[in-house]
């Protein structure tokens, strides 16, 4: 601790002392040499790689989560860390991209039941903006759009757990059933957190 940090000043000593801590504590970050970035330092790879690590770990958290978030900063990490305004967009962002899940399912409700595939304009539009934005290829969509044909034709599909099932009404159901916003969030906001190296 540097010597105008001392306790030698008596005067009010407990204000001083927490001053002195304070500044102690927070003084490394003054001179921190990490950059932050914007979103737009991200290139459509990396967010289309993004894109896909929120998508798989919204099907089966628990046993991705760890992994995941290893991935998600070894690709956020090649920038320095993200601005508040970058993390904040990147909340927002990876929400909107989990929701996708949700509405997947939602039509693939209605497509066992008219037993072909169906896009509602929800996802649709959901498509739409994350296309354009860089977030979704044109190669994941045709892959969603193949796997719906195979929910819609009740063939066998890779389960999240790597298990093929026919999925079913029942399971469909449930899936639909079991969605929860603020799951999402909390998954979310572990993404983010940094992993302790």
């Amino acid at each position: 601790m540097t010597p105008w940090m001392t306790t030698r000043w008596v005067i009010g000593g407990a204000t001083l002392t927490l001053a002195a801590v304070v500044v102690w504590i927070l003084w490394p970050h003054r001179f921190n040499t990490t950059p932050s970035f914007e979103i737009s330092a991200l290139s459509r790879n990396e967010r289309a790689q993004l894109a896909e690590l929120v998508l798989n770990i919204s099907e089966a958290p628990q046993e991705k989560l760890a992994e995941a978030r290893q991935e998600v900063w070894k690709i956020l990490g090649r920038h320095g860390v993200p601005s508040p305004s970058a993390r904040q967009n990147l909340e927002q962002i990876f929400l909107k991209i989990g929701q996708g899940t949700h509405l997947f399912w939602l039509d693939a409700q209605q497509a066992l039941k008219e037993q072909r595939p169906v896009k509602s304009g929800a996802r649709t539009q959901w498509e739409v903006d994350l296309l354009s934005d860089g977030w979704l290829t044109q190669e994941q969509q045709h892959r969603y759009d193949a796997f719906m044909a195979q929910v819609a034709r009740e063939e066998p599909i890779e389960s999240s757990h790597g298990v093929e099932i026919v999925a079913d009404e029942i399971i469909i159901r449930d899936i639909v059933q079991s969605w929860d916003e603020d799951d999402l969030r909390s998954i979310i906001f572990a993404l983010l957190t940094p992993p302790v190296s």
